[in-house]
C-alpha cells in the first residue's frame, strides 16, 4: 500500500474552495476536508465527523489540542491523499509546523480579489453561500445588487495580502514549491488530474460529477 500524501489547500473565502473540494473528493483515495480550523465549526468531510467522533460543533475539543487534532487528520489508514483548507483567519501556532513541513504538499487557490469581495457581498445579500463554480452565474436582474464599500474592500485586501505574504515567506524560507490553482480552472478535470499527479497519483478523470 502506498503511503498517504499529506497536503493543505491555501485559499481564502469566495475563491471556489468548496467546489474544488467536491471535485477532488471524486478521485480514488482522496480525503479532502474543508475548513477544519474555522472559528465556529470543525470542517471535516461529512463522513469523518462520525469516524473521528468529532461533531461539527466540537470547536472546544479541537482547540484543546490542535496539534493532536492535525495529527489525527493526517493519520488516516484508508486515505491515499489527505488534506484540509487553510484560510487567512485560521492561521495559528499549530499550523506553522504544517507549513514548514515539506512532506506536506501545498496547493494554492486564488481568485481576483475584487471578484471574491463582490462574491462575498452578494452572498451576504442573498444568503446563498455555496455555488458550484461549474454553474453559470445569475445574469442581470437575477443577481443581487450590492454596495461596494471601498473602505471595507481595502481592509479585506490588506488582510488578504498579509496572509499571502506570510505564507509565501514560510514557503520561501523552507524552499518549498506549491501548486497554483486559479478560480476559473477548478471545474476543469485536466487541472484536477494535474493536482492528483502533483500529489503523486496517476488517476485521470474525463469530467467531474455535479
Amino acid at each position: 500500500m502506498q503511503p498517504c500524501q499529506k497536503f493543505v489547500l491555501i485559499a481564502s473565502p469566495r475563491t471556489g474552495s468548496q467546489a474544488l473540494n467536491r471535485h477532488l473528493n471524486q478521485y480514488d483515495g482522496m480525503v479532502m476536508h474543508g475548513e477544519v480550523f474555522n472559528s465556529t465549526f470543525v470542517g471535516l468531510r461529512n463522513d469523518y465527523h462520525e469516524k473521528m467522533n468529532l461533531p461539527r460543533e466540537a470547536v472546544e475539543v479541537r482547540d484543546a489540542d490542535p496539534e493532536q487534532f492535525i495529527a489525527r487528520i493526517f493519520d488516516d489508514p484508508v486515505a491515499r491523499f489527505v488534506g484540509f483548507h487553510l484560510f487567512p483567519e485560521q492561521t495559528r501556532p499549530a499550523i506553522l509546523p504544517v507549513l514548514e513541513d515539506d512532506s506536506v504538499k501545498k496547493l494554492w487557490l486564488v481568485r481576483n480579489p475584487v471578484a471574491s469581495f463582490l462574491s462575498l457581498l452578494e452572498a451576504e445579500a442573498s444568503g446563498v453561500w455555496t455555488v458550484d463554480a461549474s454553474e453559470p452565474l445569475p445574469a442581470g436582474d437575477d443577481r443581487k445588487k450590492v454596495r461596494f464599500d471601498i473602505d471595507r474592500f481595502n481592509s479585506y485586501l490588506n488582510e488578504l495580502n498579509l496572509f499571502r505574504a506570510k505564507i509565501k515567506s514560510v514557503l520561501f524560507e523552507t524552499g518549498q514549491p506549491y501548486f497554483p490553482i486559479h478560480y476559473g480552472d477548478i471545474a476543469d478535470p485536466l487541472v484536477g488530474n494535474a493536482i492528483i499527479a502533483y500529489l503523486g497519483g496517476s488517476q485521470r478523470l474525463d469530467r467531474f460529477k455535479t
